[in-house]
């Protein structure tokens, strides 16, 4: 026998316009799993007591989770509706459980047993749906704001959100285009994507006295309207609403989604690409002397000069410094790193979601703005839909626009002769494909940099989220087989990143772990992936990003790991903790001490854990490579220019041209390949 929920017509009788109420009931009782009220421990403040009596239906969680959702895909939303289906059945109760009996009829510790066994199920898909449940629930629950501005869970977790006034004098000296009817320009450029790319191209154009419009997917905000607050911000500022993931949500995919792109939402740091992945990208491509040329590394000092990289405002807040120190102490590599950031006085901690004090010279505070004052026309919340192109040349862009002001949506024909498709390494295969190319390099080649972290908790308070975000790194480990190995750096955590990583074993245990989120600092493990993966188009003709990490790389991030955990414990630590879904740590002894034996049963358990999709949170804020340049064009997209191969005037400008991963944060990078190349680009424009 089995149950199957009822489907409802449309109309008011839907949760959140999508969910059944008999689904929706299921997602309440997954949230009372997850978050039910729980007896505080002895002795505890009132303002613990309320920490742990607080349950998902106090904070309305289901219904927030399902009007997120609900902004989501149909594909997306009939998925879930799939995965509440099967929890009503008695069937995965019996297999997850041990009783035939449907979620909701199931005990609070049986449905606990229910979820774990989904979290570490050897199906792929169980695993995917426990995490598309427990990841939003974890966000949401510690960083959603009440009406009154603040999640009443900050003042347990000592969380003091940064809120500095918009500067009483910041204008926004961009004034995009506004579109308020179906519309045809024309422009000697158009230029696709404001990000590290798209903000170069444009500029380097426009102040050669071309006629310049750019197109960006997301708004504009800036130093006025910066919320920084973690639930309104992520949405705004990242694609996707900052729900990206691959295919099967086995990574998260962190892409800014706004004038600016990722430079706005970025960390500053600013590397140059090593020189010996500079000679690897030559013997890849085939392009011999075309990145380890002079001219080359004169466009990264011009970069370099525009977004002022330096390393002056670098100072190393707590969890930067533990690092550093950890790694002096096992005599390991570890310096400051450069960033394009100036008066940057340790005063927030919100590197993630835009610089309210204008610290950050994100390409929206130098090169569009430079674009701007040289004539260059501005067009936001617009889709590039298709190139047009006619007997192997560009002659324009069909796009749509949405002016937030009206809620209407308008046509957009831009007549050209030169496209520079600049939308980043997802999108902009999307609309190559989109446009009718067929060379089978398109969307193929995807490297992401896979990312995951260790998390350690000290005696003292570390407040992870207060002050540099990122200006400690070492490259002790950069080169274990060649120049591939990893980076050690440090991230931002906010509660709502917290939750959403923080691994749950029980709904105790995970608030406990939570409540100490200011004694927590992490350290990431940044590979340079030899593994590739893909970029494809949904029957919408959206990207799907199609990646698994390799088992080569899968190596490189468990020697991170381990290596992570002596780093720690060398800077203090009195406890480790992986983000597996089977508990992976190690705490100091009685004595204060670590042992030998301890810290190989913690190799032996990643290990044993795995590095599987779904087993272990994994992330990555760098994507690259899905249109690569090259000297053949049936190994290749595009040309040693960024011209792409076999249409006239159609170029790409950003990470998507890599022959390879820059085994470093991209954004300097992206930056210098593309001032590069637009110095042949300003000749043919």
């Amino acid at each position: 026998m089995t149950t199957t929920i009822s489907s409802t017509t449309h109309g008011e009788s839907r949760v959140a316009g999508w969910l059944s109420p008999e689904e929706f009931a299921i997602l309440e009782a997954v949230c009372e799993t997850l978050f039910p009220s729980l007896e505080p421990p002895a002795g505890s403040s009132e303002v613990e007591q309320a920490y742990y009596r607080r349950s998902a239906r106090n904070l309305d969680l289901a219904r927030l989770i399902a009007e997120t959702l609900a902004q989501e895909t149909l594909e997306a939303q009939t998925e879930f509706r799939q995965l509440l289906a099967l929890m009503a059945s008695p069937v995965s109760g019996l297999l997850l459980a041990g009783s035939a009996k449907a979620f909701l009829e199931l005990s609070a510790a049986k449905r606990t047993r229910y979820l774990l066994a989904m979290a570490n199920s050897p199906l792929g898909q169980l695993r995917q749906g426990y995490q598309a449940m427990k990841r939003l629930a974890g966000f949401i629950y510690f960083s959603v704001p009440t009406e009154e501005g603040r999640n009443p869970n900050w003042e347990a977790l000592d969380y003091t959100p940064a809120s500095p006034p918009p500067p009483t004098d910041a204008p926004q000296p961009i004034r995009p285009l506004a579109i308020t009817e179906d519309t045809t320009l024309d422009a000697d450029a158009i230029v696709i994507g404001s990000g590290a790319g798209g903000g170069v191209a444009a500029a380097e154009l426009a102040m050669a006295g071309k006629s310049v419009i750019v197109l960006e997917k997301g708004g504009y905000n800036n130093e006025a309207n910066f919320t920084l607050q973690e639930a309104q911000a992520t949405p705004e500022l990242y694609l996707n609403r900052g729900l990206l993931t691959s295919k099967d949500l086995g990574m998260v995919v962190l892409a800014g989604s706004t004038l600016g792109g990722g430079t706005v939402v970025n960390w500053t740091t600013s590397f140059r690409t090593p020189m010996d992945v500079l000679e690897e990208w030559e013997a890849i491509s085939g392009l011999r002397g075309r990145f380890t040329n002079a001219q080359y590394q004169e466009s990264f000092a011009a970069v370099e000069q525009r977004i002022q990289v330096n390393t002056e405002n670098s100072a190393h807040n707590r969890q930067n410094r533990l690092l550093y120190d950890g790694c002096k102490a096992l005599d390991y590599h570890a310096e400051a790193i450069p960033r394009n950031a100036v008066g940057c006085d340790q005063r927030c901690g919100t590197c993630g979601y835009g610089c309210r004090y204008g610290a950050k010279q994100s390409t929206m505070k130098t090169y569009l703005q430079d674009a701007f004052d040289h004539g260059a026309r501005i067009i936001v919340n617009c889709q590039a839909d298709k190139v047009l192109m006619e007997n192997g040349q560009v002659r324009g862009v069909l796009a749509t626009v949405h002016n937030k002001e009206s809620g209407r949506t308008y046509e957009l024909t831009l007549h050209t002769k030169t496209v520079v498709v600049a939308a980043g390494t997802l999108n902009t295969p999307a609309i190559l494909l989109r446009s009718g190319l067929t060379n089978k390099h398109i969307g193929q080649h995807l490297h992401l940099h896979p990312t995951t972290t260790l998390a350690g908790l000290y005696p003292d308070k570390v407040y992870p989220w207060q002050g540099v975000m990122q200006s400690a790194y070492s490259d002790q480990f950069s080169h274990l087989d060649a120049n591939y190995g990893y980076k050690l750096e440090v991230p931002p955590t906010h509660p709502g990143l917290l939750g959403l990583a923080t691994p749950w074993f029980s709904a105790r245990e995970y608030r406990e772990q939570m409540a100490q989120a200011a004694h927590i600092a992490t350290m990431i493990v940044l590979s340079r992936d030899k593994g590739e993966g893909s970029v494809t188009l949904d029957r919408h003709g959206e990207p799907i990003i199609n990646y698994v990490v390799s088992v080569y790389d899968r190596k490189h991030l468990m020697h991170g790991l381990r290596r992570s955990a002596r780093i720690h414990f060398a800077a203090g630590a009195r406890e480790i903790v992986t983000l597996h879904n089977q508990r992976t740590g190690v705490k100091r002894g009685s004595d204060g001490s670590v042992s030998v034996q301890d810290l190989r049963a913690f190799d032996r358990a990643i290990e044993r854990h795995g590095m599987g999709p779904n087993r272990n949170m994994t992330f990555t804020a760098h994507q690259m490579g899905t249109c690569r340049m090259g000297s053949d064009p049936k190994a290749s997209v595009t040309n040693e220019h960024g011209e792409v191969y076999g249409i006239k005037g159609l170029f790409v400008a950003d990470g998507s041209l890599f022959p390879a991963p820059s085994g470093v944060n991209p954004m300097l990078s992206i930056m210098s390949l593309v001032h590069n190349n637009c110095q042949y680009l300003k000749t043919v424009v």
